[in-house]
């Protein structure tokens, strides 16, 4: 039978090792919100378009950010607000006499961006992130 102190110590060091600090939104601050959420947002529609696969756990996460930046944007600045940041989210317009040469062009330099937040989003910081966004909602 272990004694309390050792149960402590052992419980103590297990939650010190829980991973690495995640980044947090300052209290209050709906920009850093929305600036997150635009940034995902972009990722997001340039993984669909090049054809790149989110895990589900990815895409929930991403939704429910964008969904709070949404609704703030909306409060900030109405409909034409809310429809403004939705419209930045979109990739460009591809030239169809490139035959698809300006698409993949395009998607090879956001690859690693798109890699980059998938790991973020599946992680400790995703699920923190998230947190945040539907807090900040309350």
């Amino acid at each position: 039978m272990r004694s309390i102190p050792s149960l402590l110590l052992a419980c103590l060091l297990a939650a010190c090792g829980e991973g690495t600090p995640v980044a947090t939104a300052p209290v209050g601050n709906q920009d850093w919100i929305v600036g997150q959420a635009a940034t995902i947002g972009m990722l997001t529609r340039a993984a669909f378009v090049c054809g790149i696969a989110l895990p589900t756990q990815v895409q929930d996460r991403a939704a429910r950010i964008e969904a709070q930046a949404l609704r703030i944007r909306e409060v900030q600045g109405g409909l034409a607000a809310r429809d403004a940041f939705l419209h930045a989210l979109q990739p460009p317009e591809f030239d169809p006499h490139r035959r698809g040469r300006d698409r993949t062009d395009w998607c090879n330099a956001r690859r690693a961006e798109i890699a980059r937040m998938d790991a973020m989003l599946s992680g400790p910081e995703g699920a923190a992130l998230a947190q945040q966004a539907e807090a900040a909602r309350q």
